[in-house]
Parts: C-alpha cells; structure tokens; sequence
C-alpha cells in the first residue's frame, strides 16, 4: 500500500469560493428585514460544488483544475448578473437552473475518479 498525498490547493480553493458564492447569492435583500436567506437558492448553488469536492481528494492534476476553474467563472458570472446586475428576484430562474447543469456536468468526472481509484 502506498502513501497518498491530498494536497490538491486550488480545488479546495475553488471549493471555498463556489460555497462563498453560493451563500452571496442566497442573501437576498428584503426591504422590510435586511436580507434573508433563499435556501433553495444555497442548495442549488452548493450542489456543483458536493460534486467537485467528491473529485478532489481523488484526482489531483491539470484536469480537476481547469474543471474547477469552469464552474467557479460560469457560477461568478451568474451570481454577478443576476445577484448585482438584475433586481435580485430571480424570477427568471438561472440562478437554480445552471448550477443544476453544472453540477449533471461535473458528474461524468466523478464517475471518471471513482472508476479510476476503484472505489465505484
């Protein structure tokens, strides 16, 4: 049996960031409380980000960073239009539904890392 090392510091990284982005989506400006917390809108966004975490520890390399690097620039750019740009209503939707196809994206990989190290 040989030993494994974990560090994989931009994956975590990118983990980090995404959850951050997750939760600055979710706060959503009330004008009679502050803010509030959409919960839907967290889970959905946290939901890429389960996924890629599954793939980290597993596979270090150029492969999991460029993944990460995708979902972390399609996700800020939707926090920023639709969280800064837009009214923050999110009637239209995208702010469940990409991180929803980001997260069936990544799942290929996962399947790809599990199969690789056996343990699927």
């Amino acid at each position: 049996m040989r030993a494994q090392s974990y560090a994989n510091t931009p994956g975590y990284l990118f983990i980090m960031v995404g959850l951050t982005l997750s939760l600055i989506s979710a706060l959503v400006p009330h004008f009679e409380a502050g803010y509030r917390l959409a919960p839907g809108v967290f889970v959905a966004g946290m939901l890429p980000y389960i996924i890629y975490g599954i793939v980290v520890p597993l596979q270090r390399g150029t492969l999991t960073t460029i993944i990460g690097l995708i979902i972390i620039t399609v996700h800020a750019w939707l926090v920023f239009n639709e969280r800064f740009i837009g009214n923050a209503d999110y009637s239209n939707g995208l702010i469940y539904y990409v991180p929803l196809l980001l997260a069936v994206l990544t799942l290929p990989l996962a399947v790809f890392v599990l199969k690789k190290t056996g343990s699927l």
